[in-house]
């Protein structure tokens, strides 16, 4: 094949994925117009659905000029071969410093098209909503440890695969697969360190919820570490909750928002789903299906890696790594797609499972109440598409765990 050709093939599956996930939010959009399913019709009452319907549309309005732009961009790119044409430029570098350089200047890139969109976004139309509580500081703070973290995090992965497929060949797809396992269990131990980058977590204090949650913690057998607050009030409205620790010792985050504006039932509703999660190990349960996804990474990486012309058609002398990465996910994007199908149906079984343990656990109706409230704060789409839901989402529809929940219920009455 010429390079000709596969520039243009390589060209067609980019669009081809952007032309798909298009159709995807069109049918997502039209399906709005459906009626709401009878039992989250009280989520919004109508003026309530109006302004949900009109910040969707202002936001997706956004999200669709940023994507069109970086398409644009991208095809740009890869018409007249820039990718090259930088290496070529920096040739005379250090390897090592050469792929420093050019992840940190796509980082950099990616920031400069992203950011006036995530500006207004967040402050013009997450302000007008009411969603916003960032301020101008944290959210250029935010900016700057995200491309930090994006740069650092990039450049690791990509000097891991260099040195393992310059020294051991393609059996760097088992030891790379081995190394991101490595890094995943590592991410789950230091998770709260992590997000203190961007949070503040204090001490949850004494009383009524704290002694709820410890409770329900103690007739498991399980080991509370800290009970903390995340201040997520000063980004957003919106609120989340989460249980994370190894074996039976366990850290329990709330976001502020969710301790200042629900009550102490909701919220301990709320902790016993995500209670459930750690209770039924849904993490070491997904865990052979991340291995698979993570082996398929580097299975496509060693394909694209085995064929140098895919780097030649766009001007490189010889194969790149980083050219490599960047086309091997455009490349398999519809197994990819598949995979997520995989990945959400997975995902989506686990969270019916640790709706229902909440539910058992007399905890159902408090936990609808505190799910449809999460959705009108977040000015969530309680209606999506089927085939939205089966791409994208890794939870039940409101409607689909409302259902699931009342059912238990039912069942727990007789």
């Amino acid at each position: 094949m010429s390079n000709t050709m596969i520039k243009i093939f390589i060209i067609f599956m980019y669009l081809s994925n952007k032309a798909f996930n298009a159709y995807i939010d069109y049918l997502n959009k039209s399906y709005l117009k459906k009626e709401l399913p009878d039992n989250v019709k009280d989520v919004y009452n109508e003026e309530e659905y109006k302004k949900f319907l009109s910040y969707r549309e202002e936001s997706r309005h956004i999200g669709l000029i940023a994507n069109v732009i970086s398409i644009v961009v991208t095809l740009a790119l890869l018409v007249f071969n820039v990718h090259a044409l930088l290496f070529s430029a920096i040739g005379s570098l250090n390897v090592y410093v050469q792929y420093l350089i050019v992840v940190s200047a796509f980082a950099v890139l990616d920031l400069i098209m992203g950011l006036p969109f995530g500006y207004y976004d967040t402050f013009v139309i997450e302000e007008k909503y009411g969603l916003n509580k960032s301020t101008k500081k944290t959210f250029a703070l935010d900016a700057l440890k995200g491309i930090i973290i994006e740069i650092v995090l990039s450049y690791a992965l990509l000097v891991l695969i260099m040195v393992l497929f310059s020294k051991f060949g393609n059996i760097a797809i088992l030891l790379g697969t081995l190394a991101m396992l490595a890094i995943m269990v590592l991410i789950m131990l230091i998770v709260i360190p992590l997000m203190r980058i961007y949070n503040k977590f204090t001490p949850l204090a004494d009383g009524e919820l704290k002694d709820k949650l410890l409770a329900l913690c103690a007739k498991y057998n399980i080991t509370v570490r800290k009970i903390v607050v995340k201040d997520a009030s000063r980004r957003t409205t919106t609120s989340n909750a989460f249980c994370t620790g190894l074996g039976n010792r366990k850290t329990i985050s709330l976001d502020d928002n969710l301790v200042n504006a629900y009550s102490p039932d909701e919220i301990t509703a709320v902790f016993a789903h995500e209670f459930a999660h750690a209770r039924y190990r849904h993490v070491a349960r997904s865990f052979p299906f991340s291995v698979f996804r993570i082996l398929v990474f580097f299975v496509s990486l060693a394909i694209v890696l085995n064929i140098p012309s895919l780097c030649t058609a766009f001007g490189f002398e010889g194969m790149n790594f980083f050219f490599a990465q960047m086309l091997s996910g455009v490349i398999i994007w519809p197994l990819s797609v598949l995979l997520d199908i995989v990945g959400n149906y997975l995902s989506r079984k686990h969270e019916y499972q640790a709706d229902a343990f909440a539910a058992k656990e007399g905890y159902g109706k408090d936990l609808i109440s505190a799910l449809k409230r999460l959705n009108k704060d977040a000015l969530s789409g309680i209606n999506p598409h089927p085939a939205m839901v089966v791409l994208n989402y890794s939870h039940p529809t409101l409607s689909q765990r409302i259902d699931a929940i009342e059912k238990i219920g039912k069942t727990s009455e007789q």
